[in-house]
């Protein structure tokens, strides 16, 4: 399977990201407890795009938010469980961050 970075990832019709452009995300893994209770191991809020990498049908974000550097799965076929417990869902990009113009005055 090759592994290919690419330049640009279409979020819907009108919306791409490209590295540099700041992007809110949602979503990602979490762990079900015994009592039923979700405990998320996502990264969540704005972050900036670093690049993309495609594997295939697989498409993972490597992006940088407030914690530090971290790699976002968005696309492709579902991770392998480590634990029944471990929930592995993708992240949700919900668009792009746009500059306030109250920054550009």
């Amino acid at each position: 399977m090759n592994t290919v970075v690419v330049n640009e990832y279409r979020v819907s019709e009108r919306v791409v990201l490209r590295p540099g452009d700041r992007f809110r995300v949602t979503g990602g893994p979490y762990w079900r407890s015994q009592d039923g209770s979700r405990i998320p191991l996502a990264e969540r809020g704005v972050m900036t795009c670093l690049r993309v990498v495609r594997r295939g049908a697989v498409v993972l974000i490597e992006a940088r938010g407030e914690n530090g550097c971290c790699v976002l799965h968005v696309a492709g076929r579902r991770r392998n469980r480590v634990d029944p417990a471990l929930v592995c869902r993708p992240y949700r990009v919900k668009g792009r961050v746009r500059e306030s113009r109250r920054a550009t005055r």
